[in-house]
């Protein structure tokens, strides 16, 4: 998950004149950051992209506006339940 701050950053960028919401395109910028870390260490593209489904899906339910993901970064990365995502894959 070394790649999530980028990740969330750049959303941020992105989408600061946006309403906070978690849009198809702040969804998609998200994925597919987490994507790009996956494949560095998931045995497949499909465990890769189950494992962000799961940590985008589990992100957006503590934090449904997309601005608190962003100021709690810490809290995302660490969370127990979005690392769960991880052995879910296993």
């Amino acid at each position: 998950m070394k790649l999530y701050p980028l990740a969330l950053a750049m959303l941020l960028v992105f989408t600061s004149s946006c309403d906070n919401t978690w849009d198809s395109e702040s969804k998609d910028m998200f994925h597919q950051s987490c994507m790009e870390d996956a494949l560095t260490w998931a045995p497949s593209q499909d465990k890769a992209r189950v494992y962000c489904d799961c940590v985008l899906e589990r992100t957006m339910a503590r934090y449904p506006k997309m601005s608190d993901a962003l100021h709690n970064i810490d809290s995302v990365i660490s969370d127990p339940k979005i690392k769960g995502c991880k052995e879910e894959i296993r």
